[in-house]
């Protein structure tokens, strides 16, 4: 495959996940608003770009599945069906079939076919029905594998086709041939003529542009719009001319010497030599197979030469088949993003304010006198403000509004009102707040795991809410807003609470907890991040194997974030997530160890003190500790971890800061804090590799490299030097 083509194919992608996000919103929203025509129409249009687009690349599985969704949805917007539960979760169902096949198209992977073949009957029953009672709509929706009931037939037509596409056609990715193949699945197509016309002489022929014309006729049972439609992608610049062939309908048929094109569903050329031989009886099939072999695959010459055996064969061609799985997947994780016109146009601009900048200062330079020093310092100062805004404008272009992520949660929500037994309404606000791209693909599994936790432990049944005074349907609430240099996102529910006798009885029982342990209630609510830890009384296939928090947190923490929990019990709980708007720079402390200058995320940083002689402790197995506030923490000298020479090695001579990561806390002597700065975070491990205690590496103001300090690492650190301690 051409590079051209693959970049034609993964736009197909972007746009196809873009449609697919269209359909599932509306078809939630047409749910709610059953009337509603222009949502109808909205869905139906992203589903037919969906359809259309696919048949031109020859994805035939998903143009056919899309067809069978786009006849329901044409049912449904023309009146003739009505928009019912069942007939929504069909077409939600289908869409997430249909997301299957086009991950599958994209990874070059099978699908299961039972699965889609289940949906197409079932597609093809409803649409059956033909605006027929609604209740035997939902019957015939609702039964798996059922028969679609019989129609009549709609009267055959005959139209006659031409057709000259624009010559940029090929220039956009588009195969002419899949038109015509799509015009066969309306029928049966005839007296197929290719019009070349049109092409220059041989030395002029631009390989990139289209020169052919098509005619054809069309035998159909369809309507002239919906042949139209087929056209709609290609239709810019066309010339195109469809004219129904008044009492040919069920008469056409091609010339016995018409010429036709080989494509799936159409007529094909006079069959190859070697099958008319074999139909007339004059060879054998046994002796067609025999000729047709004399080109052997390289693995069955090596077999019969016996340079490998068969099961060495197979083994390499497994081999071959997992390495071009495994470039598919590499290729399917490339990313991309889609930039707002008008950012490009300001980055363009500060561009040109630079290049003008450094114009000036080049210029200074040459003529320099020490009298100019004020210029120099202006224009000095000048360049650092259109650095600074360049950089401002860069970031800007990784931001995207959170609505991307927030979108799954309205099926998801559905779905676990209906598994749930429960009645749940969503409420988004804050959609609009822009976010790291890197940050929202990490956040998904997060927030899905809270929005799960709040449908299945939060939220009680409508009986159980009409008894508390409550209305019966239950609240989620998913809210996104800055607050300083960072973003936080809560998720909220209005059901029973945190219980904290419940937690600490079943913390105690996990060991988690001495039974008469005093502890407060930020301390208690934590317990439900512990791996295990779970209050369900029974295990459901929503929640309650006490596996997911956990995660929670750690990917989050992971993110540089950090999670808080507010509850009250009977009237519901707050997650809070507070996440660096981007993973590319992070807040730091920079700190001085021996000459030596490193990084320590500010977020990790709870406080910084200079002890007393007498806070300090060695304890045997322990290693070395320190008191605060009557809390005992183990002490990470930098300075040994990197092999330093240090400027103090006496901890009430340096500097001792208290460090925080995934609620455990360590304390790591410096010599000297330098101040706080924001800085560009560069990979250890593409650059050079991975140390630990490091997380990264920055470049500072003078040049040289700064190395960001990896907590988690430190800590590590510390309890293997305390376990050498004993």
């Amino acid at each position: 495959m051409s590079s051209d083509f693959a970049q034609f194919q993964d736009a197909f992608f972007e746009e196809a996940a873009e449609h697919l996000a269209v359909v599932e919103e509306g078809l939630l929203q047409l749910e709610q608003h059953p009337e509603d025509l222009d949502l109808l129409n909205k869905i139906f249009r992203s589903a037919h770009s969906i359809k259309g687009a696919s048949g031109m690349f020859g994805f035939n599985a998903v143009a056919q599945f899309t067809h069978k969704m786009e006849t329901l949805l044409d049912l449904l917007r023309n009146g003739q069906a009505a928009v019912t539960s069942a007939i929504a979760d069909l077409l939600l169902k289908s869409t997430d079939c249909l997301k299957t096949l086009i991950d599958a198209a994209k990874s070059r992977t099978p699908v299961d076919n039972e699965t889609v073949q289940r949906l197409t009957v079932k597609l093809a029953a409803a649409s059956d029905m033909n605006g027929k009672a609604e209740s035997k709509v939902e019957k015939e929706a609702s039964t798996s594998l059922s028969v679609p009931s019989p129609r009549t037939p709609h009267p055959l037509r005959c139209f006659h086709i031409n057709w000259t596409p624009p010559e940029w056609l090929f220039q956009r990715g588009l195969d002419p041939l899949q038109v015509i193949k799509e015009l066969g699945d309306l029928g049966t197509l005839s007296q197929i003529a290719v019009d070349a016309s049109r092409l220059p002489d041989l030395p002029e022929i631009d390989p990139e542009r289209c020169y052919l014309s098509w005619s054809m006729r069309l035998k159909t049972g369809k309507d002239q719009q919906v042949v139209e439609a087929v056209f709609e992608f290609v239709r810019e610049d066309s010339v195109l001319t469809i004219e129904e062939v008044r009492g040919e309908g069920h008469n056409v048929s091609a010339s016995p010497h018409a010429s036709r094109l080989t494509l799936d569903g159409i007529e094909n050329e006079p069959k190859p030599l070697g099958e008319i031989l074999v139909e007339s009886g004059v060879v054998s099939r046994a002796a067609l197979d025999g000729a047709l072999a004399q080109q052997k695959r390289v693995g069955e010459i090596l077999i019969e030469q016996h340079a490998a055996s068969p099961q060495q064969v197979e083994q390499a061609l497994q081999k071959q088949r997992q390495q071009e799985a495994a470039s598919q997947s590499k290729k399917a994780d490339t990313a991309s993003i889609r930039v707002d016109t008008a950012k490009i146009d300001k980055l363009i601009n500060l561009v040109g304010e630079l290049v003008i900048t450094q114009s000036m200062l080049s210029d200074l330079g040459a003529r320099f006198e020490m009298n100019q020093i004020h210029v120099l310092l202006e224009r000095m100062a000048q360049l650092e403000r259109n650095t600074r805004e360049i950089q401002e404008r860069v970031m800007s272009i990784r931001m995207l509004p959170i609505g991307t992520a927030f979108s799954r949660f309205p099926r998801l929500v559905r779905d676990l009102s209906a598994k749930a037994g429960k009645k749940i309404q969503l409420v988004l606000s804050g959609e609009e707040t822009e976010l790291d791209k890197t940050v929202i693909e990490s956040i998904g599994d997060p927030l899905t795991h809270l929005v799960r936790n709040s449908a299945d432990h939060g939220l009680e049944t409508p009986e159980v809410r009409l008894d508390d005074n409550k209305p019966e349907v239950g609240t989620i609430r998913l809210n996104a807003f800055h607050e300083g240099g960072s973003i936080c996102i809560t998720v909220e529910d209005d059901g029973r609470g945190l219980d904290r006798e419940k937690i600490l009885a079943k913390a105690a029982k996990q060991g988690l907890i001495a039974e008469d342990e005093k502890l407060t209630d930020d301390q208690i609510w934590s317990m439900i991040f512990k791996p295990g830890f779970s209050t369900a009384d029974k295990i459901t296939d929503i929640s309650g194997r006490g596996v997911g928090m956990d995660v929670v947190k750690r990917n989050i923490e992971n993110l540089g974030g950090t999670i808080s929990i507010k509850t009250e019990k009977g009237k519901g709980t707050r997650f809070t997530l507070k996440l660096p708007l981007t993973l590319a720079i992070i807040e730091g402390m920079t700190v001085r160890v021996g000459r030596e200058t490193y990084i320590v995320p500010l977020l990790s940083i709870l406080e910084s003190l200079q002890p007393r002689p007498e806070s300090v402790k060695t304890v045997i197995g322990k290693g070395e500790l320190i008191n605060v506030r009557n809390t005992y923490l183990p002490i990470v000298r930098l300075y040994e971890v990197f092999s330093l020479q240090p400027e103090y090695t006496d901890p009430t001579k340096g500097i001792l800061l208290i460090l925080e990561t995934e609620g455990e806390r360590v304390v790591v002597m410096v010599d000297e804090i330098l101040g706080q700065q924001q800085v560009v975070i560069k990979s250890m491990e593409q650059n050079f590799r991975k140390v630990e205690g490091i997380a990264g590496a920055t470049i500072l103001g003078d040049g040289t490299v700064g190395f960001i300090l990896d907590v988690r690492g430190l800590m590590e650190i510390a309890c293997r030097e305390a376990s050498l301690v004993a």
